[in-house]
Order: C-alpha cells, then structure tokens, then sequence
C-alpha cells in the first residue's frame, strides 16, 4: 500500500528575480528540448530530499532546523555551467549547477546531521547541489557539448533555507511550509 502521508525536503529557495530570466533563458534556448520545465517558482536547491513525513516527525525537525538558521549567516551563491543527469544521449535532468560553496557544504551537513537526528534516512549518494530547470530529453541527437545558454553571470544571496511540502498535482508544486531566516 502506497505512503499516503505528505512527502517533504529542505532546501534553498532561489528568490523569483532570478528565477524567471533563467526560466526563460533555458526555454528560449532551442538546444535545450526537454518535454517537462520546472515552474521558475519551484526552483531551489535541495539540501535533504526527507520523503513521507507525519506531523511529529516534522514538529521534532522545526526547531533544529531553526537553530541552525540562528547560527548561520546569509551567503552567496553563484551559478556555473548548465549540465544534465543521466546518459548525455537521452538525459533525464537539466540543471545549473552553483560553484564551489563552502558555506552551502556546511549548511548542507548541519542539515543532514539535524535530520538523521529527527530519525529521517538520508541518501547514501553524495551530495551534488543544484538546480533543475527541466525534464525529459526530447531532442533527435545527444545532448549537446557545448550549450550557448545566456543567463549572464547568475549569483543570489541565500537569506533563508526552507521546509518544502510537495503538491506533484499543483503548479507550482512546492510549498514553503517553515521559512529558517539565516542571521
């Protein structure tokens, strides 16, 4: 019988004036034929992917997670390349990547730390931050080696980290149910 409980993760939400001229940038860019795009106000950056939750589980979570946010001061986050997960010949994930982060590393594992205490599993997979723009390659060919995506330099100051509820039936699709303001 399937988890009918709401499924959840933390990450960092990319604020909307960003957002929308990367969204429009990608889709505009006709090398980049993917079938699903991600709604501009769905982008983030997962921290931890949590999965089914009840109210317990996510009220024991709330205060960690806020203490955190009182320990970590906003930082910067600047975008590199566009990239795909999966076989480059048909791959099923369009994302931006951000540079190298040090602060995003740490926020990342205070976060991990935080959810493994709250009794949650966490990914055995290593961590790779990033953003995904869309879904489903569509194209004839392979995706390209070099994209000519035109976004301009993208960089953002990440003030909050949040808890996410997922709505897969909405659009957009990922609710902020607790917004943590770093200080």
């Amino acid at each position: 019988m399937p988890d009918t409980r709401p499924h959840y993760f933390i990450g960092v939400p990319i604020p909307e004036g960003i957002a929308n001229p990367i969204y429009h940038a990608a889709k505009n860019e006709p090398v980049l034929t993917f079938q699903k795009w991600v709604h501009p106000l769905d982008y983030h950056i997962t921290l931890i992917f949590l999965g089914a939750a009840d109210e317990t589980q996510i009220k024991q979570l709330e205060g960690s997670l806020a203490a955190i946010a009182s320990e970590t001061n906003p930082f910067q986050v600047e975008f590199g390349k566009i990239d795909v997960f999966g076989d480059r010949r048909r791959p099923r994930v369009l994302h931006l990547e951000p540079k190298q982060n040090r602060p995003l590393e740490v926020l990342r594992e205070h976060t991990k730390q935080a959810v493994l205490q709250a009794g949650f599993q966490v990914e055995k997979r290593p961590y790779h931050p990033h953003m995904t723009l869309a879904r489903k390659w569509t194209g004839e060919e392979g995706f390209p080696a070099h994209v000519p995506f035109e976004s301009g330099e993208v960089s953002m100051t990440a003030e909050r980290f949040s808890l996410f509820q997922m709505h897969l039936n909405k659009s957009p699709k990922y609710e902020e149910i607790f917004k943590f303001h770093l200080s």
